[in-house]
């Protein structure tokens, strides 16, 4: 509600500017992700990591040597996440900031078919479709290769755990220590399934991060769109009301945006009542815009 608030009390420069395609993306695919995946993720992310917490804290239990190693590897981890995510999250940017563009292209191509066959220029907007795919594709590609890097490093770290669980065991009973066999056994029954576990909620912990760029996108339009002035001027009384449909313009100037140069500059004109004017000028010269 607050998006579609937005985007429709903003002014007509903000549409010019804008693709349609940015527009409906975020209508769509971002409302759709929060809608949806954000939950779902947020729900696998609970289901992953507390297996996970609850793995390292048995092995700790029947191991106490076993914290050491958890403070190394947690250390890894953070390190492995850190270089990660930053990365994640700009490809993830990327994926969607690139997307928008080859439905915008599509749409206008579709509008303009007859004129684009009439002049042959299909080959030049077929190349351009092409390049536009082509650049989401590389930003999704650079995306799996991102999830496999992590994945292998969750592999050996794993592995480790896995190590270390059924080794230090060994190295108890070989120094005459006390050990449950028993609880040595599951210890390391659940380190086989963590590899699974890991893996899973570190993927889950990153398509969290990946979710909350859509909601970052569309409280972007929601925050900082330009809204339109939508105080206006009271009616004037019948006293006040002109008689008669006199113009007058004086030095007028204006302009489409800041950036842009003047359309108009300086034009100072009287029109009397009941009179036809006609406005003349080559193509470019502000004829629209003064009617405007």
């Amino acid at each position: 509600g607050r998006l579609s608030a937005a985007v429709l009390a903003a002014p007509m420069v903000f549409f010019e500017t804008t693709p349609s395609g940015r527009i409906l993306h975020r209508l769509t695919f971002d409302t759709e992700m929060i809608d949806n995946t954000v939950l779902q993720n947020l729900q696998q992310w609970t289901n992953t990591i507390l297996p996970v917490i609850s793995t390292m804290i048995f092995v700790s239990v029947e191991s106490p040597i076993f914290l050491a190693w958890i403070f190394v590897l947690t250390t890894i981890y953070l390190l492995v996440y850190r270089w990660s995510v930053s990365g994640t999250r700009d490809i993830q940017r990327l994926n969607q900031v690139s997307r928008s563009p080859i439905f915008s292209h599509f749409s206008e191509t579709l509008n303009g078919l007859s004129t684009i066959r009439a002049y042959g220029a299909g080959p030049r907007f077929e190349s351009a479709s092409t390049k536009l795919i082509s650049d989401n594709t590389r930003a999704a590609y650079s995306q799996y290769l991102v999830s496999a890097w992590v994945s292998l490093s969750l592999e050996l770290m794993a592995a480790t755990i896995v190590f270390a669980a059924a080794l230090l065991p060994v190295i108890s009973v070989s120094r005459g220590d006390p050990t449950n066999v028993a609880l040595a056994g599951i210890a390391v029954t659940y380190t086989l399934e963590l590899s699974g576990f890991l893996k899973h909620a570190t993927r889950m912990t990153l398509e969290v991060q990946k979710s909350f760029a859509g909601i970052e996108r569309i409280m972007e339009y929601i925050d900082h769109a330009p809204k339109e002035s939508l105080a206006g001027e009271l009616p004037l009384s019948a006293k006040v009301w002109p008689s008669d449909g006199r113009i007058v313009v004086h030095k007028l100037s204006v302009r489409y945006r800041p950036e842009l140069p003047f359309a108009l500059n300086d034009v100072s004109c009287v029109i009397p009542p009941a009179a036809k004017i006609g406005i003349v000028g080559r193509t470019g010269s502000g004829k629209s815009t003064f009617l405007a």
